[in-house]
């Protein structure tokens, strides 16, 4: 199964701090026995309180997210004080993009220090870079005040207990209350943040926004006829991929294998399925060596990119922006990210596929992780707890406000022109802005792009679609040590087989042998650590 960003960067760490300081990432910080499922599932988690400042165009429910077809005329401004001591905090995180340019040469982080009321130190790097510095930084000590920290993280439990702050009194039951937009974040994200039975972090919540689906391109799709297409089953979803593909005018249907897709379309479980308090991996479905008959299938009929299986992730994002590729199956966050980076004009347009039954009927969509990462701030810090908060706390005012409108878009002129009432970036913008302060704290995402109302009308349609049939990840919550430790590498083990599976290079059948060595590997230790974790917190 696919390897996410977050796991890639929790799996790495280990290794890359036995690379770069020649011992084991949490020398020192071992995974500490007092991190109990049962003493964490005592702890109480904040209060839930709903920001009702402002109200969306398209009104979501626990699982779908609010959309708006216009940023409000007159943004509320949500906070009166400035949340920093005057003093500099200092930050690390990964970012997503380029990196910007420096403090002393961006003004949008000029005007950010000047209404945080305290300078933002941040030292950033790339996805690809940030394994190895946070192993660097948490092996040497040397912590900043506020530490953006990857949900897999090997053995979270005791490096949180070593280095970070125990939160649990500022932020327990209505206590969150005073920092209430991070109240405004339901209460079900926090669940990530609790370790050694304690509040440890603040969430960067995701969840719908990174449920991933087929998305395509509207506009190439209609160039050929098609409009609004909805397969019924497998059989109609390949039919579709082998009509779109044109390899002489080096256009494919797809970016990579859709196995993700075809898996839930046969029900294949979201990573871990719990039943009667057992757990089975996804590995271990009887149906993956039919899904993966299937994709093979696809691999060989010609309808994806020659390159599907040698280029990185970044490739097929230009493929599919590019015109090469016609689907690619991606987050929400991602849909957006389209609309970002196309340079195909006005009439670029995404939309997505809902997932159909194999043979029929309604698949099984996958909710997406629950987390970004988890913030932590340094027991060390010369700040105060609450200091910390209050910036978290600004960091995830909520789509509609005016700090939101700073935070994501920057000073009017500068970096986005007013088109009616939606900020509209400019290049300028785009690079200042993005300096990864949203690894702070965010809100949850609201559903909307600037200037184009259709694209938050086609996303909270779909959402509304699948969210009854969403099949969530029953590890979510539970620590296993053994996961921790071995996840990455044990998946990336089977990943690198079902690639060969894929291929025709090995054979179907391989893939039984390949799960029995899962299993004995450490898989069946995950397995009863989890079932240990939720027997002790009675599934709560």
């Amino acid at each position: 199964m696919p390897v996410s960003r977050r796991t890639f960067l929790g799996g790495s760490l280990a290794a890359a701090a036995v690379a770069a300081t020649g011992t084991p990432l949490l020398a020192g910080c071992a995974s500490d026995k007092k991190n109990s499922a049962a003493a964490n599932a005592a702890v109480k988690l904040p209060t839930y309180q709903r920001y009702a400042g402002v109200k969306p165009d398209l009104p979501g429910t626990d699982v779908v997210l609010d959309g708006f077809l216009k940023y409000p005329a007159n943004p509320v401004k949500a906070i009166a004080d400035k949340p920093g001591d005057g003093q500099p905090i200092t930050f690390m995180t990964n970012i997503p993009g380029a990196i910007p340019p420096g403090m002393e040469r961006n003004q949008f982080w000029q005007a950010l220090n000047e209404r945080l009321g305290s300078e933002l130190q941040i030292s950033m790097a790339s996805n690809d870079e940030y394994p190895n510095k946070f192993a660097t930084r948490i092996a040497g000590g040397d912590l900043p005040d506020v530490l953006n920290i990857p949900t897999n993280t090997v053995q979270i439990p005791g490096l949180l207990k070593a280095k970070a702050m125990d939160l649990t009194e500022h932020l327990s039951g209505d206590a969150i209350k005073k920092y209430p937009f991070l109240a405004n974040i339901p209460t079900e994200y926090w669940k990530g943040c609790v370790f050694n039975g304690a509040i440890y972090g603040v969430p960067v919540p995701r969840g719908m926004s990174r449920t991933s689906l087929p998305l395509y391109r509207a506009d190439l799709l209609a160039a050929q006829g098609i409009k609004d297409p909805a397969p019924k089953n497998f059989q109609e979803f390949f039919d579709l991929a082998k009509e779109v593909t044109a390899a002489k005018q080096n256009r494919w249907a797809w970016t990579k294998v859709p196995i993700a897709t075809i898996r839930q379309m046969l029900g294949i479980p979201n990573v871990w399925k719990e039943e009667g308090g057992k757990f089975t991996s996804a590995f271990e479905h009887e149906a993956q060596l039919e899904a993966l008959e299937a994709g093979r299938k696809m691999v060989a009929a010609g309808v994806l990119n020659p390159d599907a299986f040698t280029d990185k992730a970044s490739a097929r994002k230009q493929w599919f922006n590019g015109g090469s590729a016609v689907f690619d199956h991606d987050s929400f966050v991602a849909w957006n990210q389209y609309y970002a980076d196309s340079t195909a004009g006005d009439a670029f347009a995404v939309g997505a596929l809902d997932v159909p039954g194999f043979d029929g009927g309604a698949g099984s969509p996958w909710m997406g992780s629950a987390l970004n990462n988890l913030t932590a701030f340094n027991k060390d810090s010369k700040h105060s707890a609450e200091t910390l908060l209050k910036l978290a706390d600004w960091m995830a005012a909520p789509f509609g406000t005016e700090e939101y409108l700073f935070r994501k878009y920057g000073v009017a002129g500068r970096h986005y022109a007013l088109q009616g009432t939606d900020p509209i970036p400019n290049k300028t913008g785009v690079v200042e802005t993005g300096i990864g302060v949203q690894y702070i704290s965010d809100s949850t995402l609201a559903l909307y792009w600037a200037g184009k109302p259709d694209v938050s009308q086609k996303q909270h349609a779909i959402q509304t679609k699948i969210a009854d049939r969403l099949v969530y990840d029953a590890s979510y919550g539970l620590y296993s040590d053994t996961l921790s430790k071995k996840q990455a590498q044990l998946t990336k083990t089977i990943n690198d087989l079902e690639s060969q599976i894929l291929q025709g290079k090995k054979p179907v059948s391989d893939w039984k042998a390949g799960v029995e060595t899962w299993k004995s590997s450490g898989g069946d230790t995950m397995r009863t650590e989890l079932e240990q974790a939720f027997s002790d917190t009675a599934g709560k």
